[in-house]
């Protein structure tokens, strides 16, 4: 194998594995839509001079943002070129040293002047519903913002690349500040990430290039399942004997042997190639750890990626590093639009997003609200290029339906559940109404995806909860929800499929299938209660 570390294509080996990573095109690009459709609802609602002042920012971000897609194809061309290696170099760092500014512009406290706007428009202006995906891309432009100051201290010969550091303390921050928002906004919702367990383990190594070998894998995972309506990304790190053993699974297209063996093998040159980089930086990555790394995929089923990192044995986990400005914009952001819940609706306990989220134990004639019609008619009147609607649902044991949101897609906005309703979007039973290749709708259920919140929301004493005690519930409340949505209005046959079926309905054929189950087979299934 290689070495692109050593020898004179060192550098530009890194500057490559760098501008793989990076991905933060598309975000900046949202970052400029979101702050559009901001001056927009500021001109709308008269706010003026805030329009004034954010719109001075737009501008310089916009101009660099031009610099930035003017740079990479610069870059791109001198690669694609076979361009001397000094001429791939310069472009690449021109590249990066822009990307760099956008990111310091895009996070520089100046922009919380539009933070603060936020609370003077009303809650069903677009840049309002919005924030939750703004906030995504603000988290994504932040970590790369850390990786290129890591990438340009490494340059530089300051980096510490044998440190100790608990490798099971940096997947879960790195997932929450960084990899939650790129699944969210890149697997457009329909990936469903689960994460854990996670065993503390010291290891050594450098920390910034463990952080982007863990996004490549998250990367692939999330490249692989693109094509599917729901998917299944999980993520866990256990000790087994001496090692910390990372594994980043999905259920998406899978591999053959020969991709797989593809992938095992050096790349025998970098010159030229724009794609095909994070494997390679994977496995250097792997190798500078001292680990082991190996990949079980079936074509047509997924693909399981297990990395064994030895193991700092005796050594108690050191002090996490914080990155930098990693607990500044999105808490403020958090803060704001709490105030803003807590002055628009001081008597609720529940969250409040936008004029069609609807309350608790809601009532119309005979004392049931018909949530299948209104889904249904979301997706109707939705302005989408694909049609849909997003939904959030929880059904109590007594069958009364505790919270309820919902929304049509919109025509030029990308909507997440978080979006939706962002105080319990880890908490409930979450679900869209698509539309197929016929055209026609269906269904798709989520399971909670945060355990401890959802224990919470039913008030489930900490002695009682359990991983089992979960599963027994979600099913249940899987159940109720197909049996409330036909009541209301949604037709019994209309195809459905479930997230993570086989997690709560074991090998049950008629629901764990790879193609979409009529929604009356999962409400004919017994309760808890009836079996």
């Amino acid at each position: 194998m290689s070495d692109y570390r050593n020898g004179g294509k060192r550098e530009i080996a890194e500057i490559k594995f760098l501008i793989h990573d990076l991905r933060v095109e598309p975000f900046i690009n949202e970052v400029i839509h979101f702050h559009v459709t901001l001056n927009t609802d500021l001109e709308l609602h008269g706010i003026e001079q805030a329009q004034v002042l954010h719109g001075e920012d737009l501008a310089s971000l916009r101009e660099l943002a031009l610099s930035g897609r003017k740079a990479f194809r610069e870059y791109s061309n001198a690669v694609r070129n076979f361009s001397p290696d000094e001429t791939i170099l310069r472009a690449g760092r021109k590249y990066v040293d822009t990307i760099h500014s956008i990111c310091d512009l895009v996070l520089n406290p100046l922009w919380g002047r539009s933070d603060r706007v936020l609370v003077f428009l009303p809650p069903t202006s677009r840049s309002v519903q919005g924030r939750n995906h703004y906030r995504n891309c603000i988290a994504w432009i932040r970590g790369v913002r850390a990786r290129i100051a890591a990438f340009i201290e490494e340059q530089e010969g300051n980096a510490d690349l044998r440190q100790q550091f608990d490798v099971a303390a940096e997947i879960e921050a790195f997932t929450r500040n960084v990899i939650q928002g790129y699944v969210a906004e890149t697997g457009r919702a329909k990936v469903e990430l689960q994460v854990g367990p996670l065993d503390p383990a010291v290891v050594m190594g450098s920390v910034p290039r463990f952080h982007r070998m863990y996004f490549n894998l998250v990367m692939n995972a999330v490249d692989a399942m693109s094509d599917k309506r729901v998917g299944i990304l999980k993520i866990s790190e256990v000790i087994e004997g001496n090692d910390a053993v990372l594994r980043v699974q999905d259920d998406g297209e899978g591999m053959t042997p020969e991709k797989v063996a593809h992938l095992m093998r050096d790349a025998g040159t970098l010159d030229g190639e724009l794609h095909s980089l994070g494997f390679v930086f994977v496995r250097q990555t792997v190798a500078d750890f001292g680990g082991q790394l190996t990949i079980d995929s079936r074509f047509g089923e997924g693909t399981t990626i297990t990395i064994r990192f030895p193991r700092q044995l005796g050594v108690a986990p050191p002090p996490r590093r914080v990155l930098p400005g990693e607990d500044d914009l999105l808490p403020r952001l958090a803060r704001i639009e709490a105030e803003r819940r807590r002055s628009a609706h001081p008597a609720s306990p529940q969250p409040q997003v936008g004029a069609t989220e609807e309350p608790q134990r809601s009532s119309m004639e005979g004392g049931v609200r018909p949530y299948g019609q209104i889904l249904l008619e979301d997706h109707r009147k939705s302005e989408a290029e694909h049609p849909g609607s997003l939904f959030a649902i929880a059904v109590a044991p007594d069958g009364r339906v505790d919270a309820f949101t919902h929304r049509p897609y919109e025509r030029l906005w990308d909507l997440s559940h978080e979006d939706l309703s962002p105080m319990l979007w880890r908490t409930i039973v979450r679900g869209r109404i698509e539309t197929d290749e016929r055209t026609e709708p269906f269904l798709i259920l989520k399971p909670p995806q945060d355990v401890g919140e959802y224990f919470d929301f039913r008030e489930i004493p900490e002695a009682e909860r359990s991983t089992a005690r979960f599963l027994h519930m979600v099913r249940d409340e899987y159940i109720r929800t197909a049996r409330t949505l036909i009541a209301t209005g949604l037709p019994s046959a209309m195809p459905t499929l479930l997230a993570d079926a086989p997690r709560f309905f074991g090998s049950d054929p008629a629901l764990t299938g790879s193609s979409p189950a009529p929604l009356k087979s999962l409400a004919d299934r017994p309760l808890s209660t009836e079996a």
